[in-house]
């Protein structure tokens, strides 16, 4: 048969009384017919409905603002849960209160002394630049300045180091004048206190054994210009004039002879703390302590045997005596001492002294 789009198909023509209704099947044999069974549902009978389940109420939520909670407000919408603190974060500071007394005490006091032995090293912590953790030995590149080295010194990187770094935290603050009492933080509140608190805090690290520095205790030169003073036993004598025993004399000499400056130590004892107590008190009265001696030495440009505030004339001998100036040896005034005396000695806390320790 050809097609009119050229292609040519052959097929199987029917006769013209083909009947194209289909013949019925021939019935099934009996024993293949399908038989009911236990699991079957009757013939011609629908399946029961499932059971009806309960419609459930609709839940009446509160109404809720999809925006943050500010700690000020009062408790509306979903209930919010505190925030848990991170237990698997770097470091966790131990806690402060478990810290032996006794124990951070001694490290506050040997830190203190560190800090104060020379003047060069306690001027590269007053100038608040970079400075080493002298508890662990971190150089001074890991401290942009004091503060870093206090936060550092307040939470040290683990417990072990926990007593020395809470020493050099103390010492650090009385050194700079800020309150050791407060937890330092980057607001540095706690760089606040009041001066004369500050002055306390200073003053009440004294050198051990009790010392008194007597100033002005240099007579002259000699022919070959080197200055000499009163000696040890000159200046027990002159104590005793004076009604203080029990300390011992310590005149201290430098290159050019002797210093003018005579140490006056006491027994490690309460009552020797209690004669360089009274012998600086006494000093004092007579406007002859600490400032006092800070306005004498200002005015040594004068010929000292001419200076009224070094030299005073007995009105009956017409005899020129020196006037002493002294006041009890603090943590500030270590690089005053000579090197022995400086190396032997170490510092107390006068509100916290301890005579069995």
């Amino acid at each position: 048969m050809l097609l009119a789009d050229g292609t040519v198909r052959t097929y199987f023509a029917l006769p013209p009384d083909y009947p194209f209704e289909p013949a019925p099947l021939p019935p099934l044999p009996r024993h293949l017919l399908p038989r009911a069974a236990p699991d079957l549902w009757p013939p011609h009978q629908a399946p029961p409905p499932p059971p009806q389940m309960p419609m459930p109420m609709p839940v009446q939520m509160p109404p809720h603002e999809a925006r943050r909670k500010h700690p000020a407000d009062q408790d509306e919408g979903f209930p919010r849960h505190h925030k848990q603190p991170r237990l698997d974060g770097p470091h966790q500071p131990p806690p402060h209160a478990a810290v032996d007394r006794h124990a951070l005490r001694r490290a506050f006091l040997k830190y203190a002394k560190m800090l104060n032995e020379s003047s060069a090293q306690r001027r590269s912590y007053l100038e608040g630049g970079r400075v080493p953790c002298l508890a662990c030995g971190r150089s001074s590149k890991d401290f942009a300045d004091v503060h870093g080295l206090v936060m550092h010194a307040y939470n040290p990187p683990n417990a072990d180091s926990l007593v020395d770094h809470l020493g050099l935290h103390k010492a650090l603050c009385v050194l700079m004048g800020w309150d050791y009492t407060k937890v330092p933080e980057n607001s540095k509140g706690y760089q606040s206190l009041p001066s004369d608190l500050v002055q306390a805090s200073r003053e009440d690290l004294i050198v051990w054994p009790p010392t008194v520095i007597i100033h002005n205790t240099s007579t002259g030169r000699k022919k070959d210009g080197r200055f000499e003073g009163l000696g040890n036993k000159e200046m027990d004598k002159k104590m005793t004039e004076l009604g203080f025993s029990g300390g011992k004399s310590k005149s201290l000499y430098g290159k050019e002879g002797h210093m003018g400056l005579t140490l006056i130590k006491f027994a490690n004892n309460p009552s020797g703390l209690k004669e360089a107590e009274r012998l600086a008190e006494f000093l004092e009265r007579q406007d002859r302590g600490r400032v006092g001696w800070s306005r004498a030495h200002a005015s040594r440009s004068v010929d000292s045997d001419q200076n009224p505030l070094l030299v005073e004339t007995d009105i009956r001998t017409a005899e020129k005596k020196r006037i002493f100036y002294g006041y009890l040896a603090i943590a500030s005034d270590l690089d005053e001492l000579d090197s022995d005396s400086r190396k032997r000695a170490f510092l107390q806390s006068r509100r916290e002294f301890d005579p069995n320790e």
